[in-house]
Formats: C-alpha cells, structure tokens, sequence
C-alpha cells in the first residue's frame, strides 16, 4: 500500500462521520419544522418555541465552527512528518514515544475542548439565561475534569502498551492456540475490569469536588422517599442535596450506584424551585431503575460483549492481520516502531461500525430501561406529576421535545419526550 494509506484511512473515517452527523442535524432540521404532536404541543408558547429555535440554531453553528477547527488540526499533525520525529527523540521507546505523540495532541484537544466549552457557556448558556457559572468556577470545573480524562486515558493507554508489547513473550512469539489466548485475553480482561472500577471510584471523587453535597434533613419529605423504596433489596441510605444552583439553571434529580455505594443525588433549585410531588415523580423514576432486574434484552447485550470477547481472543491467536496492519500503519507514517496512539486510532475507526451497531442496541436497552423507571413513578401514582416535570424542564432548559424518530433510535438511550410522555399517559390509563 502507499505511504500515505492510513493517514487517508483516519482522515476519511474522520469526513464520514461528519457527514453523518450532518446528515442527522438535517434531518433534525426538518423535523423541527414540523407541528408539535398533541402530547407536547403545551411545552412551549410560541415566543419560548422561537427561543428553542435560536437556541438551537446557536449551538448548531458552534458545534460545526469546532468542527472545522478538529478537522484542520488533525489533518495539519496526520499529514506532518512529526511522528517520525517523535520516534527519533524517543529512540523508538513506547512509552515515551507515547507520552510525546498523546502530549501533543492532548495540548491541541485542551485548546479547542476549552475553547469551545467556554464559547458554549459564557455565550450560548448564559444568552439563553441557562448558565450560572463564573470563570472561576468553569476554570475549576474545566481542571477536574481534563484531569479526569487524561488519568484515564494515560492510565488505559499505559496497559495497552504493556499488553502489546509483551503479548509475544505470553505466547512464544504468536504461536498459542486459541484456548491459551482466551486464557491471557481474560487476565487482560480482569485487569481491564479493575481499572474501569478504578476510574469510577475516580470519578466519584472529582463529582464530589465540583459540587457540596450536603446530606438532605430528617423529616417529611426523607420519609416518603424512603417508604417508595419499600421492596427494594438495596436500600439507599444516602440522600444528599447539591448545589446546582451555582452552576446552572438546569435541576437534576440521579441514583448513583457504584458497586460497593449507592446514593441520590437533588439538585438544591430542584427542590426550591418545584412541588414535593414532582420531586418525589422523579425520584420514583430512579427507584424503579433501583428495582430493574435484568432480563432478556440484558443478557442479550452481554452475550454480545461476550462475542466481542472470543473474538479479539480468537484474532489474537491467529495474529497475521494485526501484525499486517501494524506494519500498514507504520509505513504510512515513516516509522520503525509501533506508535501505540497510531494503532488505537486506526484500530478504533476500523472497530467504529460494529461499536455503532452495538451503540445503537445499548442505547435501545436504556431507553427500555427508563419506560420500565417511569413506569415506576406511575404505579407509586405519581405519573401526572412526572409528566408535568418533564414538560417544565423541557421548557425550562430548551430541550428538543419531538427528535427525529431515526435521532432517537441511533443516538438516544433516554427516550425522546414525545414518545416518553406519550407512554406515560397510556401507563396511567392503564393503573
């Protein structure tokens, strides 16, 4: 193949993916132009409508101004003669040639993700009355979590290197059958899964950084959402109120649920600013997600992880195509040795339609998920007051109401309001 293949590889997945998301934001355009079906044709007057427009309309041309500036950046470091350089500086080590080729482009990233968090708070949120923040407290938020990320990513990306460059000497120079590979891949795996755990309780750590959660009083209102929680195996017993307000107008009502942890989480404008019985809808909501016991579509979603599993292993003990494509991607980039950032990204495109195709079988899972929640809320009769709660947020934080039904399938794993309220009120006709 020519040199320039896997360069041209990224950077068409790159364009496809952008037309793709084009394609949905037109296809949201139109949808948009639509009237209102009868279930949510309340959630905005005609002047709100025209704000959710504009807001809309703002964010689109933000999102593809990033858009263009991505693209450019990344063509400008794929198409450069930097990674040759990298190698020579690092003297093929990689490890360090990984911390100087993820450096670089980390840099780039923090530029524009800050860039355009900053553009999207200060001049879009705070526009439309949605932001709360001062540049004090988006600088704070901003650190937590770039650091978040770059622990995670440095810490993942540290055990694929350690892993490939030490799967020859696991299986004597690629020679192990295929029972021997799915032994190493799950020692792999457990690792794999230690760390994701890892990064949870992490990630924990930092949520409690960005806000104060203070732990809601005894009284009325801690008594009614501990007697909805009556059938559960797990109670929670940590009932917290943060402070949203500082930070948004936006309210929030979750269930955080670690493996050794779980604790709901109030957002304090939440309780300020609605009725007790939409707080308690809500709640309902994350009490029925509480409740979930897994069935059918569950299994069927581990059992496809379960294949992706044999598959690496089964790829793993037959490793010709990955050795090829190893050498593939470091002719195209004029270097020696495997760049380990290279390899995840081209490895990660050639992955992305069945990580699409599973992405899309997951977010059905959720939405089914959040059906069985509200369905929860409306068996503790509390189904109106869920209604009237997300007609009021919707309109509050200018959410879009009616998505394409096409959006809907592929992108969300919350259903979308219109079918959400829609199954709500035939669940309540039901009770």
């Amino acid at each position: 193949m020519e040199t320039i293949s896997a360069k041209v590889f990224i950077i068409a997945t790159m364009l496809i993916q952008q037309i793709y998301r084009l394609v949905l934001t037109h296809m949201e355009d139109v949808q948009r132009k639509k009237p209102l079906p009868e279930e949510v044709a309340d959630v905005y007057d005609a002047d709100r409508y025209q704000k959710y427009l504009e807001y809309t309309a703002d964010r689109k041309k933000l999102r593809n101004k990033f858009k263009i500036i991505n693209i450019a950046a990344d063509c400008a470091v794929l198409f450069s003669p930097i990674f040759s350089h990298i190698e020579r500086m690092s003297n093929g080590d990689p490890y360090k040639t990984f911390f100087i080729t993820y450096g670089i482009m980390w840099l780039i990233t923090l530029v524009t993700d800050t860039w355009s968090s900053y553009e999207g708070t200060f001049r879009i949120l705070e526009k439309y009355g949605l932001n709360k923040k001062d540049k004090k407290e988006f600088v704070k938020d901003e650190v937590l979590q770039q650091s978040l990320n770059l622990f995670i990513t440095v810490v993942f990306m540290l055990l694929v290197i350690y892993a490939g460059e030490h799967f020859a000497a696991w299986t004597d120079n690629f020679s192990v059958g295929f029972t021997t590979s799915l032994v190493i891949c799950s020692g792999v795996f457990a690792v794999g899964y230690g760390f994701v755990c890892i990064a949870k309780l992490i990630s924990y750590f930092v949520l409690k950084k960005q806000y104060v959660f203070t732990p809601l009083e005894e009284g009325e209102l801690r008594d009614k959402i501990n007697m909805l929680q009556e059938g559960c195996e797990k109670k929670v017993k940590e009932i917290n109120v943060y402070n949203e307000s500082k930070k948004t107008t936006m309210k929030n009502a979750f269930l955080l649920k670690l493996f050794w942890h779980r604790e709901f989480g109030i957002a304090d404008n939440f309780i300020t600013g609605n009725a007790e019985g939409e707080l308690l809808a809500v709640l309902s909501h994350e009490i029925g997600h509480l409740k979930h016991r897994k069935d059918l579509r569950n299994f069927i979603m581990y059992g496809l992880v379960g294949c992706y599993f044999l598959m690496v292993a089964y790829t793993l003990s037959n490793p010709g195509l990955c050795l090829w494509l190893n050498a593939w991607i470091r002719d195209s980039f004029n270097i020696s040795e495997n760049n380990y950032v290279l390899l995840m990204m081209v490895y990660g495109d050639l992955l992305s339609p069945i990580l699409f195709l599973n992405g899309i079988y997951m977010a059905y899972v959720s939405r089914c998920e959040e059906y069985e929640a509200d369905r929860e809320a409306v068996k503790n009769g509390y189904g109106e007051e869920l209604i009237k709660t997300f007609k009021t947020l919707s309109s509050d934080e200018l959410i879009n109401v009616n998505p394409h039904p096409f959006t809907e399938i592929t992108e969300y794993d919350h259903p979308g309001m219109y079918r959400r309220i829609k199954a709500i009120r035939e669940a309540v006709a039901l009770r």
